[in-house]
């Protein structure tokens, strides 16, 4: 039916204040274009809608009828626009996050945590997966936002967004393992128990492939699923970890375990935010990217 959504708008006012008169001075409209609009709409229907006499105006059987669905459908639409707007304050909503473990515990964690406690409502979804499959996440639409070790080139679908710069480096216990060196003071990672992330891993391509690009190829004798088991098993004694240095701080600082500097130093990576082009981001994600802080600067 070719009905405009206004005059179902006019009708429900005329039912509801019982006048032409009425519904025209809560619509800001005059009496006339109401009277138009109410003819108009019993036209299209066939169907006389109102009896109009000395006390304002009454419904007759088919209105009555009609009004039951048209108040409905008001209430409907109103609560709809309510909770657009809801969302867009964040009284209600979804965010969803995809990162790795090691992100969220080195760098997400206060983040979320702040974000939880201004906007206890909006509900938190965090996906842990690898950079790869983060940035596969977003593009076919399973999280909002997504952060990633670089590298990770943008194209025509992501953008990314650099926040903090890391560094590869490699660490042990000093107080377990004694590191064996040439002549010249180098350590000789071929002999060591060498410890890296899983070849899927982007960390452990760039860093073995920078290597590989300085004539020191590396073969690990334990591959591992996360940054933090690699911190674990270093300071175990088990062998040498290929780590970041930004994760690792903490046992750097504390002096658990120490930082071999006698290696080539890579040139640095970052830790970046990726979003996706194409798809606009929801009120809470805006929200959450404001909170990092690093991109309003």
């Amino acid at each position: 039916m070719d009905i405009q959504l206004e005059q179902f708008k006019i009708f429900e006012a005329v039912a509801r204040c019982g006048s032409f008169s009425a519904a025209a001075e809560e619509l800001f409209v005059t009496q006339p274009a109401v009277s138009q609009s109410i003819k108009q709409l019993e036209g299209r229907l066939e169907t006389k809608l109102f009896v109009r006499g000395q006390r304002g105006a009454a419904l007759t059987e088919a209105g009555q009828d009609l009004y039951a669905y048209v108040s409905e459908a008001m209430r409907l639409l109103e609560n709809g626009e309510n909770h657009i707007n809801q969302l867009k304050t964040l009284h209600h909503g979804l965010l969803r996050i995809g990162a790795s473990d090691t992100l969220c515990n080195h760098y997400l964690l206060p983040y979320l945590k702040q974000f939880q406690e201004k906007y206890p409502r909006v509900k938190l979804r965090v996906t842990n997966r690898t950079s790869r499959e983060t940035v596969e996440l977003l593009r076919n639409g399973k999280v909002d936002i997504g952060f990633v070790n670089t590298p990770c080139t943008p194209d025509g679908a992501i953008e990314v967004r650099e926040l903090l710069p890391l560094h590869d480096i490699f660490v042990y216990n000093p107080k377990l393992i004694e590191l064996p060196r040439t002549a010249e003071g180098k350590v000789e990672l071929s002999r060591v128990t060498l410890m890296m992330l899983e070849k899927e891993a982007a960390t452990r391509t760039y860093v073995a492939d920078e290597y590989e690009k300085r004539g020191i190829p590396l073969s690990p004798q334990i591959e591992l699923g996360s940054h933090d088991l690699l911190l674990s098993f270093a300071m175990s004694g088990i062998g040498v970890a290929a780590v970041v240095r930004e994760y690792s701080r903490h046992m750097l600082e504390s002096g658990v375990l120490e930082e071999i500097d006698s290696l080539p130093a890579l040139p640095p990576r970052a830790m970046a935010l990726v979003t996706s082009k194409k798809t606009p981001l929801t009120a809470a994600a805006r929200e959450f990217i404001k909170m990092l802080g690093h991109l309003n600067k």
